[in-house]
């Protein structure tokens, strides 16, 4: 069972359960309810009929064909009224009247006239002087056919004289309860549909920052990917900061132990060559002989150096795990400064330099690791052209992209050299001197690019090679 589905269940399960129990207890509490507020209706119109019979019974009116003609014309009146919902067209409504005693001398239904209604808790407790109701069920099986009745003393001089009991069934009612249980019933089971909906979402919500972590998670392993942050969900964000921080750690040492072999493997040759000629300057030679041991460990020694300068930069920028801060950058002053810096190289070489672009050219980018990456493809470029030889730098601005090309005429890369030309350590012999470099400077400009967003294609050209570089716009 998937983690949407066990969330979501029990959200639901919980859910369900406590709409269950509110709704049964809100169900239970309406019939009681109305019950209060016609029980309060009912004592309201006792109190209002025993003042107004009061003067009847004093005179012995009560017992009277016109008194009963009275009351029946009232209580069989038509209504015709719209209560809420409910169209209501006669006085659900009976009466009865006692003396003093407890006897009955008006029945508005005419069954009970004379009997003793003194022991019904109505008459009881009102000739007492206390509170007087009672509900009657007609059927004792059947809670529906239960009548209630509210009595109110008849005082005449300060003397009770009577009791007015005011009844009204329970089925008059009935339909009022039904409809406000049905109202409840149908506005609750529209709020659990839409609380499922919106546990379905949240269930969903986790199930997708979860699987958000997972996948951040596995992609560690492989590439930077940026941390995902979660607005509402702390604890999903210190799960996140957790695993980047275990990563870290767990690179560190691969990183470190990389980092040593490598330099180790990378740091052989060079050292070899030295130490060899380093012994053989011990022995008496040649002027030539040591002139040339000694140019050995001059170019050994200045490779060495050139390779820690480049894997400390490298490691700076791999281990960054921060956007760089970009800025506005005149990439043709960036250019024209770089070429300013090897114009004593240009000229020993020989060389000749041709620059495509006027006026300036502002684009977004990290000055200093631009400028890092443009002055390794410069300096690639001198190497590898032939004395005499031309070196193209061109800027082609279109809607999308802004495109620099570094052209340099020499000796095209091999087919088998092209698709390995970014890895790390990987070089190609100098035409002029026939050494390797680091094998490091094309992995950084890699690295850069991809951190400016920019791509980057090496080629061969007409009689040379041609390195492209994309910009977006």
């Amino acid at each position: 069972m998937s983690i949407f589905v066990r969330i979501w269940f029990g959200f639901s399960l919980v859910l369900l359960i406590g709409s269950f129990f509110i709704l049964s207890s809100l169900q239970q509490q309406i019939k009681p309810n109305i019950r209060q507020v016609v029980e309060d209706t009912l004592a309201d119109n006792a109190n209002i009929i025993a003042t107004l019979v009061a003067d009847d019974i004093v005179n012995g009116m009560v017992q009277t064909p016109e008194f009963d003609q009275k009351m029946q014309v009232t209580l069989s009146r038509e209504l015709n009224a719209k209560i809420w919902d409910m169209q209501k067209n006669e006085i659900h409504q009976s009466l009865y009247i006692t003396d003093q005693r407890g006897r009955v001398i008006y029945d508005s239904t005419g069954q009970y006239t004379g009997q003793d209604f003194s022991r019904w808790n109505d008459i009881y407790l009102t000739l007492k002087g206390q509170y007087g109701v009672r509900s009657t069920r007609t059927d004792p099986t059947d809670e529906n056919s239960s009548t209630m009745y509210v009595a109110a003393p008849v005082i005449y001089q300060h003397h009770l004289i009577g009791v007015v009991s005011l009844g009204k069934k329970g089925q008059s009612v009935q339909a009022y309860i039904e409809a406000a249980q049905r109202q409840m019933l149908i506005k609750a089971s529209i709020v659990v549909i839409f609380s499922l909906l919106l546990c379905g979402f949240v269930a969903w919500w986790l199930k997708r920052s979860i699987e958000k972590v997972r996948q951040y998670a596995l992609a560690l392993a492989a590439t930077r990917k940026k941390q995902p942050y979660f607005y509402s969900a702390r604890e999903l964000n210190d799960l996140v900061q957790a695993i980047a921080s275990m990563r870290r750690q767990l690179e560190d040492r691969a990183y470190v132990e990389h980092y040593v072999h490598t330099l180790t493997h990378e740091l052989k040759s060079p050292l070899t060559a030295i130490h060899a000629s380093a012994e053989l300057l011990e022995d008496t030679l040649p002027i030539d002989d040591q002139q040339y041991f000694a140019r050995q460990i001059q170019q050994q020694t200045h490779r060495l150096q050139d390779l820690v300068e480049r894997l400390l930069l490298l490691a700076k920028l791999e281990k960054s795990d921060e956007a760089f801060e970009l800025q506005h950058v005149d990439l043709v002053t960036l250019i024209q400064n770089l070429l300013a810096q090897r114009k004593g190289i240009i000229q020993q070489r020989q060389l000749e330099v041709q620059t495509c672009f006027t006026g300036s050219c502002l684009m977004q980018a990290e000055p200093f690791w631009l400028g890092q990456a443009l002055a390794n493809l410069l300096d690639n470029a001198i190497s590898f052209t032939p004395a005499g030889k031309t070196i193209i730098v061109r800027l082609e601005q279109s809607a999308q992209h802004l495109v620099l090309q570094v052209i340099n005429q020499g000796p095209a890369i091999p087919d088998y050299a092209l698709s390995h030309i970014f890895e790390r350590y990987y070089s190609l012999p100098r035409p002029d001197t026939g050494l390797k470099n680091t094998g490091l400077g094309l992995t950084l400009v890699k690295e850069v690019l991809d951190k400016h967003r920019a791509s980057i294609e090496i080629n061969n050209w007409a009689d040379g090679v041609a390195v492209s570089i994309y910009f977006t716009a």
